[in-house]
């Protein structure tokens, strides 16, 4: 199965350079919000994901080939 991601901010590391924070991900058929955080190795705070323009907060919440899946991070300044 294949999800469209969208990376923001220091997450956009997680794809390569030349993505610039926009790439499609193949997951395996029932792949999870979870999975794909995990598959892109996000490991820092995540301060809202959105599937298909909707705030989703279940990690567990399986995927359906071709959602959009967008990822903040915690944004912290001074």
């Amino acid at each position: 199965m294949r999800v469209h991601v969208r990376l923001f901010s220091r997450f956009r590391e997680h794809l390569p350079a030349e993505a610039r924070g926009v790439a499609d991900v193949d997951l395996p058929d029932g792949a999870t919000v979870g999975d794909l955080v995990v598959q892109l190795g996000i490991v820092r705070r995540v301060k809202l994901i959105t599937v298909n323009d909707r705030p989703e907060t279940d990690l567990t919440r399986p995927l359906d080939e071709d959602d959009s899946v967008r990822i903040f991070p915690f944004v912290v300044g001074g």
